[in-house]
């Protein structure tokens, strides 16, 4: 009975050894195939995924250090394309959208860490903002409205009260207010017109009391 016990420990040890041989290896070529697991110096498990000839293939699952998901990461059309989706340590969603060729592609959203309600989003092309980026109040409804080109805004952005009515309304050409600039009271009077030029203000403002009357003008 003993003799027949130990032959099958013995026929266990090439199954086991198998499956470590199948983690974090490369083939002749030192490329990374299979399955692999990266810790740090300390032992936490950084990440896990697979790889094919050296590139990564399928899901890959990033840890903090208390092995909580930090992100998901989903690759397809042989890796250029990822689905990503960050988490905070207390598990709420941080921010979701794709990456393309390892930059920022597409709609991206950001969430708060208390609530997990939607804080921003963002439309980026080949890793710079591109159209139009939304704030929002903590409770829901926008908040503030920018328009971006090539990473810097560039055309007409508005900010607003709670309760949707109109606050701000100003225009930027690459990253500088420009053109026409309009600030508001709650009622929807204005509050101050005037124009700016490269960044700054320029020409006829003028400042309005609440009951639509004018308080004063300056010139720039």
């Amino acid at each position: 009975m003993f003799r027949i016990y130990i032959l099958f420990l013995l026929s266990l040890f090439p199954l086991s050894i198998y499956a470590q041989d199948t983690l974090n290896q490369t083939d002749p070529s030192g490329r990374k195939q299979g399955y692999w697991k990266k810790t740090d110096s300390a032992g936490h498990l950084v990440y896990e995924g697979s790889f094919k000839d050296g590139e990564p293939v399928g899901t890959f699952r990033y840890f903090y250090p208390d092995g909580k998901i930090k992100t998901i990461s989903t690759l397809s059309q042989n890796g250029t394309h990822a689905l990503v989706v960050s988490y905070f340590q207390n598990g709420q969603k941080m921010a979701s959208g794709t990456y393309l060729n390892e930059k920022r592609d597409s709609l991206w959203q950001f969430y708060s860490e208390k609530d997990g309600a939607l804080v921003s989003e963002e439309y980026y092309k080949t890793g710079a903002k591109n159209g139009i980026s939304r704030v929002f109040f903590s409770g829901g409804g926008v908040a503030e409205k920018t328009t971006w080109k090539n990473g810097v805004m560039d055309g007409q952005s508005e900010q607003y009260f709670s309760d949707g009515k109109i606050k701000v309304r100003l225009t930027y050409k690459n990253g500088e207010k420009n053109d026409a600039f309009t600030t508001y009271f709650l009622s929807g009077q204005p509050m101050i017109s005037g124009q700016y030029r490269n960044g700054h203000p320029a020409g006829h403002w003028i400042y309005y009391n609440e009951d639509g009357s004018v308080l004063r003008f300056e010139d720039y």
